[in-house]
């Protein structure tokens, strides 16, 4: 088998026969950048020919990418390059063979590798140290740079292979796999169930996942097939849930958890009905639910009217939501910054710093005469100038 590396170096896997372990065996490190290692019965060859071409850099540039790659480079020094700003020195460092060194228990030290399966997924997806340890001999240290690879790739087969293989054993996994937008249906279908999966965690990433599908939603938000209020919150959540289950979840009579209800609220596509339902909350813990109302940009005109006035709503909390939304009405902006009603000063900056505020009003702001507060006055001040006023 071939495999290149992040820098087009090319690897073959040949089957290698081990002479008998001695009493005490030297910790080898698992591959050798232009050369080979016997580990575990398998011999990494390093070709000298890179089908990738290099790009043309800098000197500065060049000499940095050289030091990731250098073998005399120390690990310490590794760890900073691996957080240059300079991408292709952050990636050169796949190339180093001092990337994965064991430590003194003889175990694998892979944080420079789970750091970097964070930004190149599919380049450590096909990287030897990878290959040998998370396929060919599944190593647990090596599970933190699994859960990141599987969460990120696009390789579909290689996400059905690893959750097969760490999958049963690792919840984990199961999670990050159940959160990747390029997971299979069926493989959702089968996370996102919990009669076949009986971890919540896992059935709450399948409900966040933006691909999942309708169907699986619907299930995943229903409080007969889903018991856990976390999963069904999520789902509320969702951008992508369908009205007919955000109906059900936001409806004191059909979902008991106000938390769920509350994110119901919060979601960009909740309908304007249901919204107006919800900001009639006044069960307990309603205040939250109606802040969720008061800061969606989709609740009506008149609803926003009703929370943001002192004598229909009576929690700061809400006033300062609805003084956040774009979607408010001038006339709301204006009563609350008006000196009869005397809001506090959070609303009074929501005001002050919301894109959609009359300009005439933001120049009013500005006035020390009617604003004492300094901060306010400035808020309003770079609120005007970046819209041209």
């Amino acid at each position: 088998m071939e495999f290149l590396d992040a820098s087009g170096t090319r690897y073959q896997l040949t089957e290698a026969v081990e002479a008998p372990a001695p009493a005490k065996k030297t910790p080898l490190w698992p591959w050798v950048l232009g050369g080979l290692v016997v580990a575990g019965g398998l011999v990494w060859m390093a070709s000298s020919s890179s089908s990738r071409k290099a790009n043309p850099v800098n000197p500065g540039l060049k000499a940095l990418i050289e030091k990731a790659r250098d073998p005399t480079t120390s690990f310490h020094h590794l760890k900073s390059l691996q957080e240059h700003a300079e991408v292709d020195v952050r990636r050169a460092v796949l190339d180093n063979p001092n990337l994965c060194p064991t430590n003194e228990d003889g175990k694998l030290t892979t944080g420079l590798l789970w750091n970097l399966a964070q930004e190149f997924p599919e380049e450590v997806a096909a990287h030897p140290l990878f290959i040998l340890h998370a396929l060919i001999e599944p190593d647990e240290e090596i599970l933190g740079v699994v859960i990141e690879v599987v969460g990120r790739t696009a390789d579909v087969g290689l996400i059905e292979t690893l959750l097969r293989s760490w999958g049963p054993d690792h919840w984990s996994v199961r999670q990050f796999v159940a959160q990747n937008p390029n997971t299979p249906v069926d493989v959702l279908r089968t996370l996102g169930n919990e009669e076949t999966e009986s971890e919540w965690n896992v059935r709450e990433a399948v409900a966040s996942n933006p691909t999942t599908p309708p169907d699986i939603l619907r299930l995943l938000g229903n409080e007969v097939t889903e018991s856990v209020g976390e999963v069904r919150a999520t789902v509320a959540a969702n951008p992508h849930t369908p009205p007919d289950t955000l109906r059900i979840l936001g409806n004191p009579k059909t979902e008991s958890e106000w938390e769920v209800r509350a994110a119901v609220a919060s979601n960009p596509n909740t309908p304007p009905e249901l919204l107006r339902i919800l900001g009639k909350e006044s069960s307990s813990m309603s205040g939250s639910i109606r802040e969720s109302v008061g800061r969606n940009p989709n609740t009506p005109e008149d609803v926003l009217r009703i929370l943001g006035n002192r004598k229909t709503e009576h929690l700061w909390c809400v006033h300062e939501a609805v003084a956040q939304n774009t979607s408010t009405p001038h006339d709301v902006f204006r009563y609350m910054i008006s000196p009869e009603q005397s809001f506090d000063f959070n609303v009074r900056y929501a005001v002050a710093t919301n894109t959609n505020a009359p300009q005439d009003l933001l120049r009013t702001l500005i006035d020390p005469s009617i604003e004492s507060n300094p901060y306010i006055r400035a808020s309003a001040a770079v609120n005007l100038k970046n819209r041209g006023g």
